[in-house]
């Protein structure tokens, strides 16, 4: 510990905070893989954020699913089918036109 001595305790709390920033980034590139972000994130803490890196590099990804979503801005009310306009709003006397967005699934 004769090396700490000589460091400012204003960078070892830096390097702590760059550690665990860095062991979070590593943790979020996990979650999107089979083992996902909390696992990935205690062997990045425990060990080193360049294990927890190489965990998540061999673990295979997560079979995702992407579907497209529309969405009525005036009633809010979402559908999997591809209308151009809200059926519920074109019912009373509305053309109110959907907006597309995408979901992604696991």
């Amino acid at each position: 510990m004769d090396f700490l001595n000589g460091l400012d305790s204003d960078y070892i709390i830096i390097l702590v905070f760059a550690y665990i920033f860095v062991a979070a980034t590593v943790a979020k590139l996990g979650s999107t893989r089979e083992v996902g972000g909390k696992k990935t994130l205690f062997y990045s803490l425990l060990l080193t954020p360049a294990y927890g890196l190489y965990y998540v590099y061999h673990s295979p990804a997560k079979d995702t699913l992407k579907i497209a979503h529309y969405r009525c801005p005036e009633c809010g009310l979402e559908y999997t089918d591809g209308y151009s306009h809200c059926p519920n709003c074109k019912k009373e006397g509305k053309r109110v036109r959907l907006r597309k967005f995408y979901m992604r699934t696991y």
